[in-house]
């Protein structure tokens, strides 16, 4: 299922687009969900997930570019729709990593064509995000393809990930049960492994892309060996 924000002040506006989700909903057969956001301050406080944003330009207090850039700091996999009435912003919007742009008046052709591009996009990655809510009380998405690997300590969880560490409170197996369907496997009973970041493996050490040894435990050895052979026999690697 995919998860929408729709970050619009205008009450009027705001229906229309709701009104094309809806209808798009429907005739698509789609299983999407949205949410709406009066203002930017709102969405970026908000502690949901979110797989879209579709971003009002004109937002009273911080403008929908100024809340994208805030975004892309700590989110770079979210698709950014903006919805405006000036075309000129359509370069601006580059800056951002934006997919498009909506102009105003909202219709359902504009809607539906930039809504199954970004579905596309969003289902060809393979992949799954992460919310990490780290011990610095920061809200952090990662995409599962960045991350290394998973280590626990105690009920500490750190997450060596290709944009660096970041750590919250909880267990291996809650993150094994999500991450597993996505090429990740436990080596031992301490770390969860991106089976796509092995580099090397020797005896009972794994080397992984960022140069970290982690070491296979005897009980999982068999059992973690079979899982990296029928991941490489997909040719994924």
């Amino acid at each position: 299922m995919e998860r929408i924000a729709v970050v619009e002040d205008s009450q009027e506006e705001r229906n229309a687009l709701i009104s094309c989700l809806e209808r798009y909903k429907a005739q698509k057969n789609e299983n999407i969900k949205w949410i709406c956001f009066d203002s930017a301050f709102d969405f970026l406080e908000s502690k949901e997930y979110f797989d879209m944003v579709f971003f009002d330009i004109m937002l009273p207090g911080m403008t929908g570019m100024e809340a994208a850039q805030k975004l892309r700091k700590y989110d770079n996999d979210i698709i950014i729709i903006f919805v405006t009435n000036m075309s000129s912003f359509a370069i601006k919007s580059y800056e951002v990593d934006a997919l498009d742009y909506i102009l105003k008046p909202i219709s359902y052709e504009r809607v539906e064509f930039k809504l199954t591009k970004a579905i596309s996009m969003i289902r060809s990655r393979g992949e799954t995000s992460l919310v990490i809510h780290d011990l610095d009380g920061r809200l952090v998405r990662i995409s599962s393809g960045q991350i290394y690997y998973i280590e626990v300590t105690g009920h500490k969880l750190r997450y060596c990930t290709e944009k660096g560490s970041f750590y919250e409170k909880g267990t291996l197996s809650q993150k094994a049960e999500i991450l597993e369907k996505h090429n990740f496997a436990r080596c031992n009973a301490c770390y969860l492994v991106n089976l796509k970041h092995i580099f090397a493996v020797n005896g009972y050490y794994l080397e992984m892309r960022n140069g970290d040894n982690l070491r296979i435990s005897q009980p999982k050895k068999k059992e973690f060996m079979g899982k990296l052979a029928n991941y490489m026999g997909q040719g994924k690697c």
